[in-house]
């Protein structure tokens, strides 16, 4: 390992080795000026004493009243704290303590200086007024940048480690103290979470995420207001975060841990053209993006790694695991099978064909085809009328998983099956799999069977009556498992397949089983249909037993494969796909944001002014840049459109689907080839009669009424449209352009 050179502090006042980080051009010479300026500042001058003591020093390239307004703007933050920039040093002075302690990572060397001095507003004079906020005010040379932090209606998502960080921030300059701040996460407070997210307490284990925060924050500025919600943010709680709420904020600020929601949230954003901060951190590594309506790209602009990269092959999850990591990846992928997309397609199904009863008379026919005929039959084939029935079921499947799937491999390869070139098939990394044979007097078994057994009635609406363990052996000695025949099954060893690739083998059930088990499904449920409940994956409420399940399996699997088990911990960490977060990297993202978001309350839009963040604490790796420009794409000759465009149509309560297609064609050139709202077909040209739909009333046609009077409310006087155009579809160059236009918004009033 190559050691680092350091200089003393004398030598290093004198000649600095700098890190240079903001890439604008402008800022390029920033931080040897303001190395000149520490090194020159004494507490005793005044102002105009200093600035003509570094003036004697100036660099003769540096345009004078560009180098004094720089001193001055020095000057000045030398009488003040800057909570943001607190938040930023106090995180990257602790992690270069760690690696002076550790002897980890790559130090920095040696001076990083970081200004924003894009945010200092005025040269006049100060006025304080002795409160808390003084200190803001002489940050800022006035009172007009605190008046707009105490004026901002936020909204922010997520109340985990960065956005505890953020809740701080906001406390300490005011923010929202004549508004209101708008905070929401539907996640619990645990054990776990209190090692990063300080607002949190032993004492509020298992308490809402986003009450918690906001008490602490008001603990900290009792001036502020606050609005805890506790609701996930996505399509299914628009009702609640609808566009009359984001019109109703000044900006948005992502403080989030998964790509989904952040997508979500920038397509709200960019829907209601509202300013969003998105930040992240992934271990040393962390990110700021300033995403301003009409002048920089979006969040979903570009495109993330690809989250299946680097995916284990699927024969290897299937059939041929090599460590832990494989069994409790497949684990998880059986508790996504067995407990989310199995009852949803239940239930889907149950749903299309209604009348079971006119389906049995249907499937006489051999030729009949309905889709998810066979999962469906194959579903309720074990389905669950008691918590017998459950313990029954999860016995069942740990024969299925843990013995049987062992003895189905060996009959195919057994242990002295060869390759095609003679050598053995079962050598590292492929482990020949071992049965198990059931103990109930064996914990991991016994767990596998009753976490299992309880996600079923939960998936069933079936009471866990049941509890006591005698009771539950009682029912698990008792319980018939079916004897294991064998089958030749298709095993698949190609690495280089994907689950979707594998062709579908022929399956077992023709019409006339399938039409068998469901007469017996009818008959159990006396002919009444019963809609399951699906269960999404939470990782951090230790109570669900989801984890308990995914442990029990994950180790199961391991022991038939000869490998070694894991705690509760590392089958989370892995199931849960946790990254361990760190506090330095969020304290500083957090304090880079919030620098950003006081950019955005200034109101003062020049895409210069704003910076993009990216780090790595770990290599001393700083970089700030402007944000990307919103990329502007020709459609036509005459028509030119950004990803922030809005495009609108206002009709009246006898508007006909003609004068809507006219009224595109005069205001945006292009004419109108298709028209959807949602998976309703509007307009298709060359569907047989939608031609005379041309003057029938878009209000009809759209919302199935006459009068404005029948729509309920104010968020159905307007629907979003989605079109194709006649120049959009396949261009010169084989390009469909229909997906780069905005939908249509139009007003039925």
């Amino acid at each position: 390992m190559n050691n680092i050179q350091f200089e003393p502090l004398e030598r290093q006042l004198q000649k600095p080795s700098l890190l240079f980080c903001d890439l604008n051009e402008l800022k390029f010479q920033h931080p040897t000026l303001n190395h000149l300026f520490i090194r020159l500042y004494k507490s005793h001058l005044n102002c105009k004493e200093f600035l003509e003591l570094v003036n004697q020093q100036r660099p003769s390239e540096i345009n004078l009243d560009y180098f004094e307004n720089l001193a001055k703007i020095f000057y000045e933050s030398q009488q003040a704290t800057f909570s943001p920039y607190s938040s930023v040093f106090g995180g990257i002075v602790a992690q270069e303590c760690l690696k002076s302690i550790t002897n980890k990572f790559i130090p920095i060397k040696q001076w990083l200086i970081l200004d924003s001095c894009e945010m200092y507003e005025t040269n006049g004079h100060i006025n304080l007024e002795n409160d808390r906020y003084d200190e803001i005010r002489k940050c800022f040379g006035g009172n007009d940048t605190l008046l707009k932090l105490h004026q901002t209606q936020l909204f922010m998502v997520g109340c985990g480690a960065i956005g505890c960080e953020m809740l701080k921030n906001y406390a300490l300059l005011g923010l929202g103290r004549n508004a209101q701040i708008t905070i929401t996460d539907n996640d619990l407070i645990e054990k776990s979470n209190l090692n990063r997210q300080f607002l949190f307490r032993s004492k509020d284990i298992q308490r809402s995420k986003s009450i918690v925060a906001s008490e602490a924050a008001l603990k900290i500025n009792s001036h502020i207001n606050i609005k805890a919600l506790e609701l996930k943010v996505g399509p299914q709680t628009e009702n609640t975060f609808c566009d009359s709420f984001f019109q109703n904020q000044n900006l948005c600020v992502n403080a989030l841990d998964n790509l989904e929601a952040r997508r979500y949230m920038d397509s709200r954003c960019v829907t209601n053209s509202k300013a969003l901060i998105e930040s992240g951190t992934l271990g040393a590594k962390g990110h700021v993006q300033v995403i301003l309506p009409f002048l920089t790209e979006s969040y979903n602009s570009q495109k993330d790694p690809n989250e299946n990269e680097g995916d284990v092959p699927y024969c290897t999850l299937k059939s041929f695991p090599s460590n832990i990591e494989h069994c409790i990846q497949w684990s998880r992928d059986k508790f996504e099978s067995l407990f989310k997309i199995k009852p949803i397609m239940v239930n889907k199904f149950l749903d299309k064909n209604d009348d079971l009863n006119c389906l049995l008379e249907k499937l006489a026919d051999e030729n009949f085809h309905v889709e998810d005929l066979h999962k469906f039959a194959k579903f309720i084939r074990n389905f669950c009328h008691s918590y017998s029935d459950c313990l029954q079921l999860a016995r069942n499947k740990f024969e299925k998983y843990f013995a049987n799937k062992a003895k189905d491999i060996l009959n195919i390869y057994p242990s002295d099956h060869l390759m095609n070139d003679g050598s053995p098939f079962w050598k590292l990394p492929k482990r020949q799999p071992k049965p198990i044979q059931f103990d109930e007097e064996n914990e991991l078994h016994l767990s596998f069977v009753t976490s299992l057994a309880r996600l079923l009635a939960q998936i069933y609406n079936i009471e866990q009556n049941v509890q006591d363990k005698d009771s539950i052996l009682t029912i698990v000695k008792s319980c018939c498992v079916p004897n294991w025949y064998p089958v030749k099954k298709h095993i698949e060893t190609d690495e280089t397949k994907k689950k979707n690739d594998l062709s579908k083998l022929k399956d077992d059930l023709d019409n006339s089983k399938c039409a068998k088990i469901i007469e017996n499904f009818l008959e159990k449920q006396n002919g009444s249909k019963k809609l399951l409940q699906f269960i999404e994956f939470e990782k951090d409420n230790d109570k669900n037993g989801h984890i308990d399940f995914i442990h029990a399996t994950s180790n199961l699997r391991a022991t038939m494969y000869g490998l070694q088990n894991a705690d509760k911990l590392h089958v989370k960490k892995i199931a849960g796909k946790i990254v361990p977060a760190i506090a330095t990297t969020t304290s500083v993202i957090a304090g880079l944001a919030t620098i950003e978001l006081i950019k955005v309350v200034q109101n003062d839009f020049k895409l210069e002014k704003f910076r993009n963040n990216f780090l790595n604490l770990a290599i001393s790796l700083f970089l700030l840049s402007e944000p990307g420009p919103c990329p502007k794409t020709k459609i036509t000759d005459q028509c030119f459109v950004t990803l922030w465009d809005k495009w609108t149509i206002k009709g009246n309560e006898s508007f006909t689907l003609r004068q809507f297609i006219d009224s595109i064609k005069n205001k945006y050139k292009l004419t109108v080839s298709g028209i959807m709202y949602g998976a309703k077909s509007i307009y298709l040209p060359v569907m047989p009669g939608h031609a005379k739909r041309l003057n029938e009333k878009m209000l009809k046609l759209v919302k199935g009424v006459t009068s404005i009077t029948a729509l309920t409310n104010k968020s159905e006087n307007y629907c979003d449209l989605y079109l194709t155009y006649e120049e959009c579809d396949d261009d010169l160059n084989n390009r469909d352009k229909n997906n780069l236009c905005p939908p249509i918004r139009y007003f039925f009033n």
